[in-house]
């Protein structure tokens, strides 16, 4: 297979994810991300990187499983189901370790999923931030050169719809 066909896979996961960041209501939030980890998980799969693939995958779990946290069952189990979706992301994570780089996406999902239990949008955006850094090491550790550039663009995205919105709010109070 041709290096560029991981990389185009890795690119539009990176365009679905930066979308997914300027996205005003929390349920447009996680759709988006949601699709891009998808298409992460295909790039990670085709390169190799089956830690990443994996832990993108319970990602996508958890992502979902946090949208609906207002459901009448996981309202009353809140944080039973965070503690049990916590354990399942870090117990696989250290089950698939390879090597140092390896702990990174552990991490990763841990920020980026466990946003998606908060309701307000800009915290969501403030902990999905300090997740970046770990994707960006990891990716560009595993050859994901398209993510990890992806990654930096993330973190660029957030902060511009962070500074967005806070100047929406200034100019409605």
């Amino acid at each position: 297979m041709p290096p560029i066909i991981p990389q185009i896979f890795g690119i539009l996961a990176v365009a679905t994810f930066l979308l997914s960041y300027q996205q005003k209501k929390r349920k447009n939030i996680i759709l988006l991300n949601v699709t891009s980890r998808a298409l992460y998980i295909i790039q990670y799969f085709l390169l190799g990187a089956f830690s990443g693939a994996v832990l993108d995958i319970l990602g996508a779990i958890a992502s979902v499983i946090a949208e609906k946290k207002d459901k009448p069952f996981l309202k009353k189990h809140l944080k039973a189901v965070i503690i049990a979706v916590n354990a399942v992301i870090i117990v696989t994570g250290l089950l698939l370790y390879e090597n140092v780089y390896s702990l990174l996406p552990i991490a990763g999902v841990l920020l980026h999923t466990g946003a998606f239990w908060l309701s307000d949008e800009r915290i969501i955006r403030r902990i999905s931030l300090a997740g970046s850094p770990f994707w960006f090491v990891y990716n560009f550790k595993s050859r994901a050169y398209g993510s990890a550039v992806g990654d930096i663009l993330t973190m660029a995205s957030i902060v511009i719809a962070m500074i967005k919105y806070r100047k929406k709010e200034e100019k409605n109070v």
